[in-house]
C-alpha cells in the first residue's frame, strides 16, 4: 500500500477532507487523544485516555498556525516525581536525547521543539504505548492509539497536509503554502460606567428576583438564592442570581434589566460561544472594572476538566473573549484546559 493511499485512508477515516473543510475553533476526541484547534487556528493534541483511567504520565503537542511556527511536544508527570526512563512498548525510546528539562509554573517538564519534536513523533506514531516505569500506585502509560489521527488533524486544520513540515507524514509541497494564522478579533474597549449605590443595586436585585421567581425556583432547593445588580450604563443594569448549588457547581439565572422600575427586561446581547455551549453556569461573576462577564463549570471537583468563556460589555452588548473546554476527565491540572477562543489584547 502507498504512502498516498494510507493518507487518504486515514483521512477518510477521521472525517478529513479538505483544510478548508474544518472549521474553527474545533474540538475532537480521537480514541485516546483530544484535539483542540482555535479561532487562529492554533492548534493542541492531548493525551486523554477514552475512559476515567488514571494515569499521571501525559503528552501535550501545541503547534501556532503559519508556515514557520514549531511544534512543541511537552511530557508531563502529573505527581512530579522525577522523570525515569521513557520506554516506547517496553524498549528504550530512541529519541530521548530531543527531551529537555523545562521548569514552567512551578513544574518541571520534558520539552522537545522544532525538528526533534517531529522525530520524536515520527516515533511514538508507530507504537503502542508510552511508559516511565517506576513504583507508583498508578501505572504511568500514555496510550497512543489515536496519535496518528490527531496529527493529521491538526495538519488538516493548518493546511499542512503534505508539507514538507507536516505532522504525518510529510510531503513535497512547500511550507511557503501553509496558510498564516487567522486574525485575531479586537474587540471594543469597555466604556465604563458610575457603579450603582449599594441601595440602588440591592433594590434592584430584590425586585427583579422576585419577579422571575417562577422561572427558576424549584421546589428542593436547599439554598436560600441570592442577587447581585450592577451598572451597564445610565439606563440598564446586569442581575445576577445564583439560584442553587450542588457539590461544585451553580445554577445561575442572569438578566438584563431596566434601572427603572417596573425593571423591564432586555435581551442580554450575548455573543454565543463555540460548538454550541450554553455557559453562565458552575460560577458566574460580573466585574463592574473591567465590564467582564465570566463563567467556569466543573466537569468534576478537582477541576481536570470542564469549561470556562468571558465576555467583555462594549456599552451594547457582551461581546465573547475567551472560551476553554476539557470535555476529558484526565486528572491533569486543574483549569488547564485547551482555549478555543481568543482575542487581540487591548
Amino acid at each position: 500500500m502507498s504512502r498516498w493511499t494510507l493518507i487518504t485512508g486515514l483521512m477518510l477515516a477521521t472525517g478529513i477532507a479538505q483544510a478548508a473543510a474544518e472549521q474553527v475553533p474545533l474540538y475532537r476526541e480521537i480514541k485516546d487523544w483530544v484535539v483542540a484547534c482555535d479561532n487562529q487556528r492554533g492548534c493542541q493534541a492531548l493525551s486523554a485516555r477514552d475512559g476515567f483511567e488514571y494515569t499521571p504520565l501525559a503528552l501535550h503537542l501545541q503547534r501556532d498556525a503559519g508556515a514557520q511556527a514549531p511544534v512543541k511536544l511537552y511530557v508531563r508527570d502529573v505527581e512530579q516525581r522525577g522523570f525515569a526512563p521513557l520506554l516506547l512498548d517496553g524498549k528504550a525510546l530512541a529519541n530521548a536525547k530531543a527531551l529537555h528539562r523545562l521548569q514552567r509554573n512551578d513544574e518541571t517538564l520534558l520539552l522537545a521543539e522544532g525538528a526533534d519534536a517531529q522525530a520524536l513523533l515520527a516515533e511514538l506514531r508507530n507504537g503502542e504505548q508510552l511508559s516511565m516505569p517506576a513504583e507508583r500506585e498508578s501505572d504511568a502509560v500514555v496510550s497512543l492509539s489515536g496519535l496518528s489521527a490527531a496529527l493529521l488533524l491538526m495538519d488538516a486544520v493548518q493546511g499542512r497536509v503534505a508539507t514538507r513540515s507536516a505532522l504525518y507524514r510529510p510531503g513535497p509541497r512547500p511550507d511557503s503554502e501553509v496558510p498564516s494564522a487567522a486574525p485575531a478579533a479586537h474587540l471594543p474597549a469597555y466604556p465604563g460606567t458610575t457603579p450603582l449605590s449599594e441601595a440602588e443595586s440591592r433594590s434592584i436585585a430584590e425586585a427583579v428576583m422576585a419577579q422571575t421567581r417562577d422561572a427558576w425556583i424549584e421546589e428542593e432547593m436547599d439554598d436560600e438564592p441570592e442577587a447581585e445588580a450592577f451598572a451597564l450604563n445610565e439606563r440598564e443594569a446586569l442581575v445576577i442570581i445564583r439560584t442553587w448549588c450542588a457539590a461544585y457547581n451553580c445554577d445561575f439565572a442572569v438578566y438584563r434589566v431596566d434601572r427603572q422600575r417596573p425593571h423591564a427586561q432586555r435581551d442580554l446581547q450575548l455573543d454565543p460561544l463555540p460548538l454550541g455551549h450554553g455557559g453562565l453556569s458552575g460560577w458566574v461573576s460580573y466585574s463592574p472594572d473591567t465590564g467582564e462577564l465570566a463563567y467556569l463549570y466543573k466537569g468534576r471537583g478537582i477541576a481536570d476538566c470542564g469549561e470556562t468563556g468571558s465576555w467583555r460589555f462594549d456599552g451594547e452588548r457582551f461581546r465573547l473573549a475567551s472560551f476553554s473546554f476539557m470535555g476529558r476527565c484526565v486528572g491533569g491540572n486543574p483549569g488547564e484546559w485547551p482555549q478555543l477562543w481568543r482575542v487581540a489584547e487591548p
